[in-house]
């Protein structure tokens, strides 16, 4: 298996920049879908690992009910993981325009979340799937195929996520906690993020109920993180690397410069549970119920050429290619209700550890260490 940029640059939008994703194909071999076709492929392959992204942006926010009195705070590092769903680990291939599976009765491929490697498919020429007549009968025994490649294969069911925070209490027990990671750009990339989130003991304003021994608190909280990866050079999607087998192409002659090349990638969360807790000593077991609202946009921003159709030119046939600017727009959304159950240590007098898992439909697994000083 090779490490290809494009797989490089989605790994690391995509956890943060903790891990390399190792495909069996270059993800470039997608535009080798044709403008009809592209976003359909890109969309499928890459769905799980940015919902995932995503609803790890809404994980870890708290440990406890519990809030801090007025001007305590604490310092709390979380890492973890996020799982994408079964029904997320392979991706449909029927109902796509030009382009046909290469094993004949094939329905699905595997996604980012999926195992195994990709599966085969073929452009075909319009004219041929609409009237079974090929532009050019001599090319590959008059079958109508014009290229094929193989989808990039599946890489791991599992998103990292992580998380950095700082909580400040303030008057009327409330807790506000902020998440900043300033602009930074290394090596192609430019990364931010941010989050504000509050906490309120609610308890305290229902008779009875406010003195029995358990806090209760309700969170809503928003996560914001943008990043933009310009491509090198070498890395580059370019007209001779999507053309292969001795086929030769007809450039666009709108432009041949596809220096602009970029991956943008915006996502954010938002989170609101309702929280129990129960101090035990030195423990701290806690229940959330809620929701998270996560979404997702990536594009691939800047000038690309695909795959048209073949032109004969003089006595032989090369490939058309078609400039086309920001080609990949995907967009996704989930409204993910979940449960969340965890226990949090205090192993020092100020340091604590905690350990959380949510059901959801990204089920996400958290530990965290914090820093308090309640």
């Amino acid at each position: 298996m090779k490490k290809s940029y494009y797989s490089l640059a989605l790994a690391l939008l995509l956890c943060s920049s903790s891990f390399t994703l190792y495909a069996q194909d270059d993800i470039s071999s997608i535009f080798k879908s044709g403008m009809a076709d592209l976003n359909r492929v890109a969309e499928g392959y890459l769905k799980p690992a940015g919902n995932g992204f995503s609803a790890g942006l809404g994980s870890n926010w708290y440990n406890t009910a519990e809030v801090h009195k007025k001007f305590g705070f604490d310092l709390t590092f979380g890492v973890g993981a996020v799982q994408a769903p079964a029904e997320d680990r392979m991706f449909s291939i029927t109902g796509l325009t030009n382009l046909r599976p290469t094993v004949a009765g094939t329905t699905e491929a595997p996604s980012f979340a999926g195992s195994g490697n990709g599966i085969g498919l073929e452009l075909m020429q319009p004219k041929y799937l609409t009237d079974g007549t090929t532009q050019n009968p001599l090319w590959d025994n008059g079958n109508g195929k014009i290229t094929s490649f193989t989808t990039p294969g599946g890489v791991s069911r599992y998103v990292p996520a992580a998380s950095i925070q700082l909580t400040l209490g303030l008057p009327f027990i409330n807790d506000v906690s902020l998440r900043l990671v300033p602009a930074v750009t290394v090596k192609g990339f430019k990364t931010s993020e941010w989050g504000i989130g509050i906490k309120h003991n609610f308890k305290q304003w229902i008779p009875v109920v406010s003195a029995l021994p358990f806090d209760a608190s309700f969170l809503l909280a928003y996560t914001k993180f943008d990043m933009k990866y310009t491509f090198p050079a070498s890395a580059q999607i370019t007209p001779d690397k999507l053309v292969s087998g001795g086929l030769d192409y007809i450039a666009d002659p709108s432009s041949s410069d596809y220096s602009d090349q970029a991956m943008n990638i915006s996502a954010n969360a938002v989170t609101a549970n309702v929280i129990v807790s129960k101090n035990f000593l030195f423990i701290t077991p806690y229940l959330g119920f809620g929701f998270t609202r996560s979404n997702f946009d990536l594009t691939m921003a800047g000038n690309y050429p695909t795959l048209g159709d073949p032109v004969k030119e003089g006595n032989t046939y090369k490939m058309q290619i078609n400039n086309m600017p920001d080609p990949v727009k995907i967009s996704q959304s989930e409204l993910m209700p979940g449960a969340t159950i965890g226990l949090r240590a205090k192993i020092l007098m100020v340091l604590s550890v905690h350990a959380q898992y949510t059901l959801q439909k990204y089920p996400t697994a958290m530990v965290g260490l914090g820093f308090s000083f309640r």
